[in-house]
């Protein structure tokens, strides 16, 4: 994220992405995602969420600027979009002890 970006638009980018993370099975999909790119069937069966649900969750991430997509044929497959999101998510674990 550019730090040039004016202070109340950071803020609220800084909102959107913490939002986007104060869910469990979005946390989930993280972790899973920094094994390495999924497509949401795939993520869908490893995190353990329909795939309709999933999709929404995805749209989440997204939205946030956290994930990623890549297509191949009608699979899209999700990546995280910076790996820095996984420093965040560890910062998080360590404050919640």
């Amino acid at each position: 994220m550019e730090a040039t970006l004016p202070r109340e638009l950071l803020r609220d980018r800084t909102a959107a992405i913490a939002r986007a993370l104060a869910d469990p099975k979005r946390l989930c999909v993280l972790e899973t995602l920094a094994e390495g790119e999924r497509s949401v069937s795939d993520l869908s069966r490893e995190v353990g969420c329909q795939v309709p649900n999933m999709s929404q969750h995805l749209s989440v991430l997204r939205t946030a600027g956290i994930v990623a997509t890549r297509r191949e044929g009608s699979t899209v497959f999700y990546r995280l979009a910076d790996p820095q999101v996984l420093e965040i998510y560890r910062l998080l674990q360590q404050v919640a002890g």
